[in-house]
């Protein structure tokens, strides 16, 4: 008995610590950080690890918002305010919601055309999918944009330049 409280607390405690420990990320009670985790957007190294590609049309250049917030999110040059938190926080939970929506669906026709593809199937068969697969990319590629554009609309110019500044020097510690 006491050996399985012992286990137990140990167990909490190692999870605990664990959580403690990640990198400045968003607490709220949205659970968008584990989502995006479980889509498979936990940053470049897991990509490449399982060889996942962004959802999105347009795959370098625009910020995702909402993965830069929350790492930011208590920075204390950016400075957030509560109610700043408090939109951001649903703009969020409204383009993750439909993010993971068509997320799935995407990958899945990924892998029917790879697959279909792969077994010799001609490329006059596969157009239909590439144009319905270049339409949910476009899709996700819209709230995307209309994310940042919300964004924008909270954050004051001095915040966007922290941002930007931030973005510069990862940018730069990148290409080294």
């Amino acid at each position: 008995m006491l050996r399985k409280a012992t286990l137990a607390t140990s167990t909490a405690l190692l999870a605990l610590t664990t959580a403690y420990a990640q990198p400045q990320t968003m607490t709220h009670p949205t659970g968008m950080h584990h989502q995006a985790a479980q889509m498979g957007m936990q940053g470049p190294k897991a990509t490449k690890k399982r060889g996942m590609r962004s959802i999105f049309l347009i795959r370098r250049g625009l910020p995702h918002y909402s993965m830069i917030l929350m790492r930011m999110w208590d920075d204390p040059q950016l400075a957030l305010t509560p109610d700043q938190k408090s939109k951001l926080e649903t703009i969020r939970r409204e383009t993750m919601r439909k993010i993971m929506t068509i997320a799935p669906r995407i990958k899945k026709l990924r892998r029917k055309i790879v697959k279909a593809s792969r077994s010799g199937a001609s490329a006059q068969a596969l157009y239909g999918d590439v144009d319905k697969l270049a339409t949910l990319e476009a899709e996700a590629t819209k709230i995307q944009l209309a994310c940042i554009e919300k964004t924008n609309e909270v954050l004051t110019p001095r915040q966007k330049k922290v941002i930007a500044q931030h973005l510069k020097k990862k940018r730069k510690k990148h290409k080294k």
